[in-house]
């Protein structure tokens, strides 16, 4: 059912990732140390290589939306939370519990908890972004971007292509045009097969990529008022 996309997913050679080479953070842990084949993802957000949990996407709510980003050790590392512009564009924010840089302000922790049911708490801060849009029925892109400075200014560091499929295929590339890793979820299967190269944030990756498959943002209006952007 993947059809073309298959195809040029296929035979896209993915490229070693310098995208961190100058220092540049990462979600979870470290840069990807060695390729990566054969990933594969469940619907719970789960993804594991063989028997071993690498990273874990979770869902947290229905009505107040967010997502937490797990590492293997089973310890959250960033929260993800949603705003949108429209049905065709969406902006996720990733925040984390230590400053981006030296005087960073946290976000509005009371807003984020009355819209997307984040512990009170908490202290949060920008650490980065993901712009998505729809560019057709079945296709779509979004950037991934860092936190770069004061006054939160932003790096892109990676951008994710949906290709024109009913299912899901879609390929990453790093802000020069490399493409650094595919996702995959081919037929009825609800698995998500994952190739990445060296040197990714593959949370990052990850979370780019599904954003080009749903712009969808449930926290409409937050987080502009929380000081998130």
């Amino acid at each position: 059912m993947g059809g073309k996309a298959s195809k040029i997913l296929e035979e896209t050679t993915l490229v070693k990732c310098s995208a961190h080479g100058d220092g540049s953070p990462v979600i979870c842990g470290a840069p990807v140390s060695e390729p990566i084949e054969g990933m594969k993802g469940g619907k719970d957000g789960r993804y594991k290589l063989g028997d071993k949990e690498v990273v874990q996407i979770k869902s947290h709510g229905m009505i107040k939306k967010h997502s937490t980003v797990i590492d293997s050790d089973g310890k959250i590392q960033a929260y993800v939370v949603n705003k949108t512009k429209s049905m065709t564009k969406g902006e996720s924010y990733i925040l984390k519990t230590s400053p981006s840089y030296e005087g960073q302000e946290p976000v509005d922790i009371e807003l984020l908890s009355k819209w997307c049911g984040i512990d009170k708490d908490m202290k949060l801060y920008g650490f980065a972004k993901i712009e998505s849009k729809k560019t057709g029925m079945t296709t779509g892109k979004a950037t991934y971007s860092i936190v770069d400075g004061g006054d939160d200014k932003f790096k892109q560091l990676y951008e994710a292509e949906k290709l024109s499929t009913m299912n899901f295929h879609c390929v990453v590339r790093s802000a020069g045009g490399d493409p650094v890793a595919t996702l995959v979820m081919a037929g009825m299967t609800v698995h998500v097969a994952v190739r990445a190269a060296e040197g990714v944030d593959l949370a990052a990756v990850l979370l780019t990529a599904w954003s080009t498959f749903s712009p969808d943002g449930a926290t409409a209006g937050a987080l502009a008022g929380a000081g998130v952007i």
